[in-house]
């Protein structure tokens, strides 16, 4: 690993990153603001949390890796969409199995609390229903997920991360073919949903809903930035 001690551009960052919390954290304006876009462009606001964090996650887990943030060959542009466009069916998933699931949890336990559990304070019902939302979520839909990004990940890999990669056709067949699907089973799907993503998800959907899919994509960036280190 290479360059692991602080450039100026890493103190940059770092610098930034404190300053955007204190701003959010210290004036209700821009949380407000935050809130109200969340609210009324649910979508706009999935794929700009997606867009900006994972792609970050991606360049800090760079970093760390090659000591570098990103490489002519990295396709920083193509990620930053593909990103986004996962945080749009992200958003929606969140809210449809944070509607779905407590109810069909309200009808099998014959329990009417469970509907407007997340609603509430900290409760047993609460934390029960956030775990049934996770363990469906991260079973049905984070697989199909998991799999579609790491095609474009490879994808985008095969034009050299160029903006082609954007209007080049992919080759399916070809990109499954070069999947390691003994990595994506035994390590991304059999350890990372169980180990972390259950868990982690299960805090998220405790949270108000405004910051559910802001935590989700810090969650992501938190997580490639680990593995990273880890290497």
């Amino acid at each position: 690993m290479n360059g692991l001690s602080l450039q100026r551009s890493d103190k940059l960052i770092i610098s930034a990153i404190i300053l955007v919390l204190l701003l959010f954290a210290g004036s209700e304006s821009v949380s407000g603001g935050y809130k109200s876009v969340t609210a009324a462009h649910p979508l706009f606001a999935g794929f700009c949390k997606f867009a900006i964090l994972a792609t970050f996650g991606e360049c800090l887990a760079a970093r760390l890796h090659t000591g570098r943030y990103y490489s002519p060959d990295f396709g920083l542009i193509p990620k930053a969409l593909v990103w986004g466009i996962l945080g749009i069916f992200i958003t929606l998933a969140f809210s449809v199995f944070s509607r779905g699931v407590p109810s069909a949890m309200a009808s099998l336990f014959g329990n009417d609390a469970y509907t407007s559990a997340l609603a509430g304070g900290i409760s047993l019902d609460k934390v029960l229903v956030a775990l049934g939302i996770s363990v469906s979520l991260n079973l049905v839909f984070a697989p199909v997920m998991m799999l579609a990004h790491k095609l474009s990940d490879l994808h985008i890999a095969s034009c050299g991360g160029q903006l082609r990669s954007l209007i080049t056709k992919p080759d399916i067949p070809s990109l499954l073919r070069s999947t390691n699907w003994d990595t994506l089973w035994s390590f991304v799907l059999a350890k990372t949903i169980p180990y972390f993503w259950i868990p982690a998800h299960t805090i998220t959907f405790m949270l108000p809903e405004a910051f559910r899919v802001l935590f989700a994509a810090l969650l992501g960036a938190a997580l490639g930035v680990f593995l990273a280190w880890k290497k």
